[in-house]
């Protein structure tokens, strides 16, 4: 009976714990296997990104992949190639170092790693190139814009591919109002990245269409009298020529090597639900029929029982005010009867009438009629 294999972890290579954690890293198998997928599915779009010589797209797209799976060797390696392409030799040197670190067998950065190690003149003019850039930027800074200009082609003569360099350059030449060098200066980025962001806005600063880029970009950079040799910029040139030529190989090698082992976006690509769509439709229907029955009708029954709550309160201290208004008025009536009634017959106005002294008063003396008074 054959045993079946342990599950590892993709993460770091440990068993995986029949909860579906890694015992050493303690990550749940599913959300790894998640990410790793996003991540390939990434580097798919980075390839045909680079491919298509959108190279600061494919950059976004192959950072992206990293942060899914640092281990993504294949995102590693084509990131290197692409800043190397783009004249950024440290950042495709650290790409490929990191890269082995990882996988030290069969590992194309390792090929790429022994070929610069081969011409050692490489290194040192990437130094070199390094320090001359570092330069023309301060000539910027400090408004030697002739100084920074003059450098920048040295660097450019060294390193033809330097993206960032020709950038910069384009930068001075907007300045000092020199459009045309500019437009020259940029048509050179866009045969390396022709998708390149800054250089499309900055053409787009100086008033040029969608549609002229897009002319603009087929157009031959050959003998365009760009770079303008002086000595230093000659001898920079001729020792990096090895260099240039090696990125363009490595970039040919990207396309023929990793061609075949780009991942199938079926696996890892966007995934297709249309053969779910019957399903979701269900429980769109249950969705719905739940939120009916449950939430809309109750809070519906509840607004209706609020308002009633309400308009009878309403009403119910409206009667009490017009109730209170009848007693006060009936009240008024009763004392306005009695006044009326007084009115008329004053002998009825209390308990004890005053008596009628008319029959006596004439069989009496005034002095007897005071004391009868005053008895009473």
């Amino acid at each position: 009976m054959a045993t079946k294999r342990p599950v590892l972890c993709p993460n770091c290579g440990a068993h995986v714990k029949k909860n579906g954690y890694c015992s050493a890293c303690h990550m749940p198998l599913p959300v790894l296997k998640k990410a790793f997928n996003t991540s390939d599915y990434y580097y798919n779009i980075g390839y045909d990104r680079a491919v298509a010589r959108d190279l600061s797209g494919a950059i976004d797209s192959l950072n992206i992949s990293l942060r899914y799976n640092k281990k993504n060797i294949m995102s590693r390696n084509l990131l290197g190639l692409v800043y190397y392409e783009m004249g950024e030799i440290v950042n495709a040197l650290s790409q490929w170092v990191m890269s082995v670190n990882y996988q030290s067998t069969g590992n194309l950065a390792s090929k790429y790693l022994k070929e610069l190690r081969q011409d050692p003149t490489l290194l040192s003019n990437v130094d070199q190139i390094a320090q001359k850039y570092n330069q023309a930027l301060s000539y910027a800074k400090s408004e030697d814009f002739d100084l920074a200009i003059i450098q920048l082609k040295s660097v450019l003569s060294a390193n033809p591919h330097f993206v960032k360099g020709y950038l910069l350059l384009a930068l001075l030449y907007i300045n000092s109002d020199n459009y045309e060098r500019a437009r020259t200066t940029l048509r050179r980025v866009l045969k390396i990245d022709k998708a390149n962001t800054l250089a499309i806005h900055y053409l787009h600063e100086m008033g040029d269409t969608d549609e002229n880029i897009i002319e603009m970009s087929k157009e031959s950079v050959e003998n365009d009298g760009l770079l303008e040799a002086d000595e230093e910029a000659i001898t920079l040139s001729s020792a990096g020529e090895t260099g240039g030529s090696k990125i363009r190989l490595f970039f040919s090698d990207l396309i023929e090597r990793y061609k075949a082992k780009a991942v199938s976006r079926g696996e890892y690509g966007e995934i297709s639900f249309a053969k779910y769509s019957g399903i979701y439709v269900l429980l769109g229907i249950i969705l719905g029929i739940f939120l009916l029955f449950f939430i809309v009708v109750p809070a519906q029954k509840r607004k209706i029982i609020n308002e009633k709550d309400e308009l009878i309160k309403a009403y119910s201290e409206e009667l009490a005010d017009k109730n209170a208004t009848i007693t006060s008025l009936t009240n008024e009536i009763a004392n306005l009867n009695l006044e009326l009634e007084t009115a008329k017959n004053p002998q009825k106005a209390g308990d004890n009438p005053l008596p009628d002294y008319s029959d006596i008063q004439n069989g009496m003396s005034d002095d007897d009629l005071q004391n009868m008074i005053k008895n009473e």
